[in-house]
């Protein structure tokens, strides 16, 4: 046997197992806009809400919990989590016998909140929250996503205000004995030109929380257009002016899975906010690809790698 022919076999191995493997920890905002590590923005948020209706169903053969995280994390940088307050419940919550946030204090109304589903049961609730004391607590300007420091020179792109994302269904894999059935989340904020005096100014509002693999229902006022950089969010998006001192507001709507029934975007008007009586075919939601998420590449590697196995031997050594 030829040491060379050995070593050429060991060196095509490696190298495939590094780019397969390199494949599958790709970024996954690769080609996309590039976002710089700004410090202040010339617009505040001054006010966000969220009211959430769910259906959840109990695999299991006995009781099970879930309750309402008071914690917004997100795609946020993680020094800039959103802090929620309950505003009201229906049906009426249960104070949990555990917290995940330590509570500022003995009040039932700022404990973990939740409820009891019964085994083979499907429950539906649904849920008001507001950001406190202000969408973000140590950047309160804007929400951004992580990034570099800027090296770019003379010209850089304004890429306007970022969102955040979250995937839905995430109580499933918290918890594989509960199904969620769908999820529809309606999103209220201020945004207002911190500069009294100055001229006006003007830039691009992403919807500050879009959830993942779900469909925009409304928009108030109509999106300029649905930002796709990230390939499993239609993130809503506005090209906004605002005038020295002043506020403007907007209110959007998500509901998962896609495939349920619903109308276009629209402009203007109101969103439904009735608690959905029927439960909704269930769709497994698909997962972004990212080293973040879990997805399991080892297959795809093993199987790459016997391949290339087979064909280096039938090369070198027959």
């Amino acid at each position: 046997m030829n040491i060379n022919k050995v070593c050429v076999a060991v060196i095509s191995l490696i190298f495939l197992f590094t780019a397969v493997s390199s494949v599958g920890a790709a970024d996954p905002f690769k080609d996309q806009q590039a976002w710089m590590n700004d410090s202040m923005a010339e617009a505040q948020f001054t006010y966000l809400e969220a009211t959430i209706t769910v259906t959840i169903k109990n695999n299991n053969d006995h009781v099970e919990y879930f309750k309402i995280s008071q914690r917004y994390q997100g795609t946020l940088d993680p020094e800039t989590p959103i802090t929620w307050n309950v505003v009201w419940t229906d049906p009426c919550a249960l104070k949990m016998i555990k917290y995940q946030n330590p509570p500022p204090s003995r009040d039932v109304d700022t404990s973990d909140l939740g409820w009891k589903i019964q085994p083979g049961e499907t429950k539906t609730v649904s849920f008001k929250l507001r950001a406190y004391p202000r969408p973000t607590s140590l950047r309160p300007s804007y929400i951004h996503q992580v990034s570099k420091n800027s090296t770019f020179w003379p010209l850089i792109n304004e890429p306007g205000l970022q969102a955040s994302w979250f995937l839905p269904n995430e109580i499933e894999y918290l918890n594989p004995s509960l199904d969620l059935v769908s999820w529809k989340g309606h999103f209220c904020f201020w945004i207002k030109n911190l500069d009294n005096t100055r001229p006006k100014v003007s830039g691009i509002v992403r919807a500050p929380i879009v959830p993942i693999d779900s469909k925009l229902t409304y928009s108030n006022p109509k999106v300029t257009y649905v930002d796709k950089e990230l390939a499993w969010a239609d993130t809503a998006a506005w090209d906004v002016l605002l005038y020295p001192g002043q506020s403007k507001h907007f209110s959007y709507t998500y509901q998962w899975p896609t495939a349920s029934s619903s109308d276009n975007i629209a402009g203007g008007g109101s969103s439904s906010s009735n608690i959905p009586r029927t439960a909704a075919a269930k769709t497994s939601a698909s997962v972004p690809t990212t080293s973040e998420t879990g997805v399991p590449f080892a297959l795809f590697i093993v199987a790459a790698i016997g391949i290339a196995g087979g064909l280096t031997y039938a090369k070198f050594f027959r």
